[in-house]
């Protein structure tokens, strides 16, 4: 399963042009793919500045960017209906103790979990709070 992320950089973050980015890399990133294939990937919303850093974005931006940004790409490129089919995922600092966060927002499907797989207790921890 092809896994596409997109993000920004930390001072595109500071600049605000987190909007842009994302829109501009969803969109040029997935240009050509078929409407019909399209259902097949999942895009991971994965800030730069998030990853490895310990630095996470927060539940309500996160959802913001996925709701506000990156679906309406989606829509633009391939329709409404298979945009909404596309699972988004969150990445960046996910951990036990923020993946409850991610989860509970409504436009977010999940989590693209980097160092903390590794760590045993951790990932356990973070399939758990997935579950619920």
């Amino acid at each position: 399963t092809p896994i596409v992320c997109v993000g920004e950089t930390l001072e595109q973050y500071e600049a605000k042009q987190t909007r842009e980015v994302g829109s501009t890399q969803t969109k040029g990133s997935l240009k050509g793919v078929s409407a019909e294939f399209a259902p097949r990937i999942v895009v991971a919303y994965e800030p730069v500045w998030a990853i490895g850093t310990g630095k996470a974005s927060n539940g309500p931006d996160a959802n913001a960017v996925v709701k506000d940004v990156i679906r309406p790409a989606l829509a633009e490129l391939f329709g409404a209906e298979t945009a909404q089919a596309i699972r988004v995922l969150y990445g960046g600092s996910v951990t036990a103790a923020n993946a409850t966060e991610f989860f509970s927002q409504p436009d977010i499907d999940g989590a693209l979990v980097g160092g903390a797989s590794l760590k045993v207790d951790d990932f356990v921890a973070i399939t758990k709070a997935a579950v619920k």
